[in-house]
């Protein structure tokens, strides 16, 4: 209701009164229209009748509190925008026009540019906004003195969401988190400054790992601001999608959403590594191994080759009667135990056998070596392998194998009895 008029009339400054009766007694009858759409008849006849009233501003305030209770947003929305030009610190004028910005869709510039004038305002003045005198009757001190910091973070929040509907995507970043900053528990908050990190993808794609987070926050913070159930699950689902394109797999997702609940903004020391580092680093560490172990690099190109989907045809073409280079292998078994005719080796792997070496025809190594004991050999040709489990057999002759030890046991000297003189 908006019984202010007849008080404002009763009650205001001597300098201020109605023109006459009439003006008197129009102003007094608005307050007992039962709709909106009576009292807005009434308060257009006063503004026909009395343009230059002395309570042009009390019927301004009229006006807007109407323009609410109808619904008619954009009418509210200017008829505050004009309260502003007579007190720029009028509560309701700038609520009004901090709430009505996200009602517009879309808003126009001008809309949006007064909108951000009215929260910078807010900002910068709150102690005269809010001043004690300025206090309305059904508030406490306490209450009022409060309203401040939530106006601020609010005012803010304003602000970013203003840059974002402008496409200007790098301010409403910086604009966003300073509302986080002001207060963290802002679940949309969070859910729109991921949208306006991802949309600079293109021009800075280091960025990517950034939005991931502000998601994350926006799917699993739960508490006091935080989105709807059925928000943080689709957010949830987009961001499972997102990280895996963007890291590869989900690996580290879990720990993604634990750090973000508990955290509006990523920690200092925050990262996700894309697709792109993580193969360049995997690529690094693979040309590392192979400088560092040339021999073991070859194995591996060798077993890449076999186990690949044209294995047989490398097989072929680079195995099968070729003499192989110098590999290093450590002992499985043997056959027979004593004197071998036969080695199965571990290559790559200790323990794990990929390697059959038989000696070629008639030869045998003397005595035995334990398992796990390590020889070299050189030469060996090519004559079969499986893709699974994976193994190669080679025949190779004997002096093309280094580092063996067994020894053959010299057989006893039979003794043979003296004959009696």
């Amino acid at each position: 209701m908006i019984a202010f008029l007849s008080c404002a009339v009763a009650q205001d400054k001597p300098e201020k009164k109605p023109k006459d009766q009439a003006e008197y007694d129009l102003i007094t009858s608005i307050d007992k229209q039962p709709t909106p759409a009576e009292r807005l008849a009434r308060l257009e006849k006063w503004s026909k009748d009395y343009p230059a009233s002395d309570f042009a501003d009390v019927r301004l305030k009229a006006y807007l509190i109407t323009y609410q209770q109808m619904n008619r947003t954009k009418d509210a929305f200017s008829t505050a925008t004009e309260m502003l030009k007579g007190d720029p610190n009028d509560v309701l004028a700038l609520t009004t026009i901090l709430s009505y910005i996200y009602a517009f869709n879309p808003p126009s510039a001008q809309d949006l540019d007064t909108a951000e004038k009215a929260c910078t305002h807010m900002i910068g003045n709150l102690d005269a906004i809010y001043a004690p005198n300025k206090k309305p009757a059904d508030k406490s001190p306490d209450q009022w003195e409060k309203l401040k910091p939530d106006m601020k973070v609010f005012a803010q929040r304003t602000i970013g969401y203003i840059y974002l509907a402008r496409k200007d995507n790098e301010r409403a970043e910086a604009e966003l988190t300073k509302a986080l900053q002001l207060d963290p528990n802002q679940g949309q908050v969070s859910a729109w400054l991921a949208g306006v990190v991802l949309a600079q993808n293109k021009t800075k794609p280091e960025k990517q790992q950034f939005a991931l987070f502000h998601y994350a926050r926006a799917a699993s913070y739960e508490g006091p601001g935080s989105l709807p159930a059925a928000n943080r699950q689709q957010i949830q689902t987009f961001l499972t999608r997102a990280y895996k394109q963007y890291h590869g797999s989900d690996d580290g997702l879990d720990k993604l959403l634990a750090t973000a609940k508990t955290n509006a903004l990523p920690p200092a020391d925050f990262s996700i590594k894309d697709i792109a580092t993580i193969k360049r680093e995997e690529i690094e560490k693979e040309n590392a191994a192979r400088a560092a172990n040339p021999m073991m690099a070859l194995w591996t190109d060798l077993k890449t080759g076999l186990t690949g989907e044209n294995g047989q045809a490398y097989f072929d073409e680079h195995v099968k009667d070729a003499a192989l280079p110098k590999f290093k292998g450590t002992i499985v078994s043997m056959t027979p135990a004593i004197r071998p005719k036969e080695l199965i080796l571990a290559i790559e792997k200790a323990g794990v056998a990929d390697c059959t070496l038989k000696l070629d025809e008639g030869q045998s190594l003397p005595g035995k070596m334990e398992k796990g004991s390590e020889i070299e050999f050189e030469g060996g040709v090519g004559t079969a392998f499986t893709k699974e489990p994976f193994m190669v057999v080679l025949t190779i002759d004997k002096a093309k194998i280094a580092g063996w030890t067994g020894r053959n046991t010299p057989t006893p000297k039979k003794t043979v009895a003296k004959k009696k003189a």
